[in-house]
């Protein structure tokens, strides 16, 4: 079974229709029906929006996810000539991907990664003043709910 009908069948499992999936990950309803009628390989990046979507893991959808439960060395997945390396072209993303993203994918668990997709794309969503507010409750809860030991590994992770 391809990413196609898989995700057809995760959808059908959900109660829900391609249409609405497709609306609500902001991808074209016909890139979603050609896939499944197709039984093609779904993009990583649309296979992350549908994930969050339909509150399952990428690998569920996505069989070519660089997050798999066998993570690929980051020189593979950086110096791939797939998709990825394609859409990664500056160079300032594949360092931060390599010193920042992966060690903290590779540390904590992919499972996490479909929430921390959410969180930063709401993030990103917010205006000014309020995504500073975040950033400010953030610093607060550090100061009496941080984790001494997730707190020394990442900051063994280089920063932005």
């Amino acid at each position: 079974m391809g990413d196609g009908k898989r995700l057809k069948e995760i959808i059908e499992n959900k109660g829900t229709s391609v249409r609405k999936v497709a609306k609500e990950a902001g991808i074209s309803p016909t890139t979603l029906y050609t896939a499944i009628q197709k039984d093609s390989n779904i993009r990583f990046d649309f296979g992350l929006q549908l994930a969050n979507v339909l509150n399952v893991n990428v690998n569920e959808i996505c069989s070519t996810s660089p997050l798999s439960n066998q993570m690929l060395p980051i020189d593979e997945i950086l110096n791939s000539s797939s998709s990825i390396n394609e859409t990664i072209k500056d160079n300032r993303l594949k360092l931060y991907i390599k010193d920042s993203l992966y060690p903290l994918i590779s540390e904590f668990g992919i499972d996490n990664m479909a929430d921390f997709d959410k969180l930063l794309r709401s993030y990103c969503s917010l205006d000014d003043e309020s995504r500073q507010e975040i950033v400010d409750t953030i610093q607060l809860k550090l100061k009496y709910h941080k984790d001494s030991e997730r707190a020394e590994k990442i900051g063994q992770i280089k920063e932005w």
